[in-house]
């Protein structure tokens, strides 16, 4: 009987410490609101803390749907043992609205109620009855939000802004609002992003509309709230943005000011070549793109002054686009370049500062210069074959019918003669041309060998294995035998190009040229390109 007693008093004990221990390990949960008692059409914030770190899905927001519009809902981890729900609501009705208890993890959060005065009651008189006309000109109840990036910027440095509107049904969606300030351009960007959401006959519709704020001037600039267009009593909360000064360690002037979280200066050349023919355009496109910019502050790039060369613009054209939250805006350039003499050219860098709003520090982008060599392929002469007059002297006869039959004769033995050879030169005649047309070059490689003329010797060489291959070669490095007569081939570029002066053997080069006069390649077809700078 003690034994039993005993055994009882310990699973009394046990029975104890087990609820205690389930009540210490239970989350706490603690909530607030920042207004006891509003007016219809305005909104609050519910504040509710766990002491625990609990998933972002822990609480279940659904029984709030009914008697409120439920704004941007942001949960924060202040510490590792705590989470924080910050709920803006609206109610949608006066009166004594209570807030219920809402699910969280293993708990739950305490009721509460909220006083919510109409503002638009007046007491009625005897003889006034609401008609159902002016009960329709109540506006539908609404929550407006305003988020910014930034509190502080420079002159011209892009902010971005977005305004919330959350509403039950209205079979209007119009924008809210904009302010106007003075110290600042605000544009909108995009199409509005529309989130709907429907628990059991509880309807939300959810509108969040992009602006960017460009500052103009420095100083503490007040941006109101945005207005609901169907009420526009109702308005987010106003935002204050200090705005900087210009750096001193910025590198360029004042009006080559542009702040930007990005820039970079990309350019293609076409053709992709380093050898300029004159009268022949080479053209060149420039790409400047801006991150957070706006097509309107990237600059215009100026056309390089060059002599001997005519330089002009073939247009611009610009583009933006919002991805993933950045304004991207981009300026394409394009330039041509037409030489006027048979000369080499140099285009110049382009350089352009830029302030760094990430880094907060100036840098610079860049193009390199690009170096244009002279190439001149010498055209030759066409040989026109001529076929000698055949004369013939016919003697008199006294007899026409004899002198008849002797031209006849004749006649039809010279066709006879002469129809198979000039078929064989009419058969062959490109044929010829064209060997003869390679023997020039080659004479002239030959020469330009000789006399020791390394730039001479560059371009003929080009232009005699243009002319053997009936392919366009711009630099040695394509020539079929490069692989074969590299170290003399770079030899021959190291000598024309190179701004120390080297010494060259040209004979050396002539030597072994003869060797690769019969290499056989197949003539490669040149490709149809399209031009991708369209307008």
């Amino acid at each position: 009987m003690k034994l039993i007693r005993m055994n009882l008093y310990g699973l009394a004990f046990f029975c104890g410490i087990s609820l205690c221990s389930s009540q210490v390990l239970a989350v706490q949960i603690s909530s607030k609101i920042d207004n006891q008692q509003i007016s219809l059409g305005q909104s609050f914030t519910y504040t509710i803390t766990a002491d625990e770190n609990l998933s972002n899905d822990a609480l279940d927001i659904r029984p709030l749907f009914k008697d409120f519009i439920i704004g941007n809902l942001q949960i924060t981890h202040p510490s590792t043992t705590e989470t924080v729900w910050i709920i803006p609501l609206q109610p949608v009705a006066a009166g004594d609205v209570i807030i219920p208890a809402l699910q969280i993890a293993d708990t739950q959060s305490e009721p509460r109620t909220l006083n919510v005065i109409d503002g638009n009651t007046q007491s009625p008189s005897n003889n006034t009855v609401s008609t159902a006309s002016e009960s329709e000109l109540i506006p539908p109840p609404h929550l407006i939000e305003s988020q910014i990036s930034t509190n502080t910027a420079y002159p011209n440095e892009i902010i971005n802004y977005s305004v919330t509107l959350v509403k039950r049904a209205d079979p209007e969606n119009k924008p809210p609002i904009v302010p106007s300030v003075k110290e600042l351009t605000i544009v909108p960007v995009g199409q509005p992003t529309e989130d709907k959401e429907i628990f059991a006959d509880h309807y939300q519709e959810t509108l969040t509309y992009q602006y960017i704020l460009i500052p103009k001037t420095t100083g503490t600039i007040n941006v109101p709230g945005f207005a609901i267009a169907s009420d526009n009593t109702q308005k987010s909360a106003d935002q204050i943005i200090e705005i900087k000064p210009i750096p001193t360690s910025f590198q360029g002037k004042d009006n080559d000011w542009l702040p930007s979280e990005g820039i970079t200066l990309e350019e293609r050349w076409e053709p992709q070549t380093s050898y300029a023919k004159i009268g022949q355009p080479i053209t060149r496109i420039i790409t400047l793109t801006g991150i957070n910019n706006t097509p309107e502050q990237l600059p215009s790039l100026a056309l390089p002054e060059l002599s001997n060369v005519r330089v002009y613009s073939d247009g611009q054209k610009s583009d933006q686009q919002l991805q993933n939250g950045m304004l991207v805006s981009q300026k394409t350039f394009k330039q041509v370049f037409v030489p006027e003499k048979n000369t080499a050219f140099v285009v110049p860098s382009l350089t352009l500062n830029w302030w760094n709003t990430i880094s907060d520090r100036a840098q610079v982008a860049t193009l390199d210069e690009r170096k244009f060599q002279a190439s001149v392929i010498k055209e030759t002469k066409s040989v026109t074959v001529t076929t000698p007059a055949i004369s013939k002297h016919i003697t008199a006869s006294r007899d026409w019918h004899f002198i008849i039959s002797k031209i006849l004769i004749t006649l039809g033995f010279s066709i006879a003669m002469t129809t198979p050879v000039i078929a064989v030169i009419w058969y062959n005649r490109k044929r010829i041309r064209a060997r003869r047309k390679l023997n020039l070059y080659w004479q002239d490689l030959q020469h330009a060998c000789i006399n020791n003329d390394a730039m001479q010797t560059y371009q003929a060489l080009l232009a005699w294995a243009s002319c053997r291959w009936q392919m366009i070669f711009t630099n040695v490095e394509m020539l079929p035998f490069y692989s074969i007569l590299k170290i003399e081939l770079d030899s021959l570029q190291s000598a024309c190009f190179s701004e120390e002066t080297t010494s060259w053997n040209g004979k050396k080069l002539a030597q072994v040229l003869r060797r690769v006069k019969k290499i056989q390649i197949k003539s490669i077809p040149s490709e149809a390109r399209t031009d991708e700078f369209s307008y």
